[in-house]
């Protein structure tokens, strides 16, 4: 369960309200060309968040959220982001934010929103290593069953797999239109509305 209580003590002592800016549908926000590590906080909203290196989609989050709390490694240097409607957001530069964590005593909810990423990549991990293609697609359409509806319904299911997975786009229409015609899912205009049951093996 995502800890908003403990994400939003924290944005509250750091928070500035002269660097919240707003950000439009698609945009893309990157901390890649600051020069020290920085911090960023999603006020409002709901983003994509992709690995740099190679655009591959890692997870969708909703306000309010956190990321860059890492001393030993700039996590945000290799984040691209993009919202998903209008967003509210801040970049804020670590040291501050480290600075201002020591002074409020705020180790608990660093700690606990550290233990939920963690919690987020092991199972981006359990789902991503070792699965032959029909495991992977499988297992990402569950996950985009599991998204939140306003997700779901606004992305195209074989494009949301696809940017999740690299898979060849015509392997993973095979596999939907196989599932499709099986009556395993059900899926229009190539969004996503339910998920019958979909056998392990293909």
């Amino acid at each position: 369960m995502k800890p908003e209580n403990n994400i939003t003590n924290i944005i509250n002592a750091i928070s500035s309200p002269e660097r919240i800016s707003k950000g439009r549908e698609r945009q893309i926000i990157t901390m890649a060309c600051y020069d020290k590590p920085m911090c960023f906080i999603l006020h409002e909203g709901l983003i994509a968040v992709y690995r740099g290196r190679d655009q591959l989609l890692m997870t969708h989050t909703n306000a309010p959220m956190l990321f860059g709390l890492n001393d030993l490694y700039d996590i945000c240097a290799d984040l691209v982001i993009q919202a998903r409607g209008e967003i509210s957001y801040e970049i804020t530069p670590q040291d501050v934010v480290f600075e201002t964590i020591k002074t409020n005593s705020l180790w608990q909810d660093v700690a606990y929103l550290n233990m939920f990423n963690i919690a987020r990549f092991l199972e981006l991990h359990s789902i991503s290593v070792g699965l032959s293609t029909y495991e992977l697609i499988r297992l990402n359409l569950c996950c985009l069953m599991e998204e939140k509806k306003e997700v779901r319904l606004g992305v195209n299911a074989c494009e949301y797999i696809q940017e999740k997975t690299h898979l060849s786009r015509s392997r993973i229409m095979k596999i939907l239109s196989d599932l499709k015609a099986g009556n395993y899912i059900d899926i229009r205009r190539g969004v996503l509305n339910e998920i019958k049951h979909i056998p392990e093996k293909y």
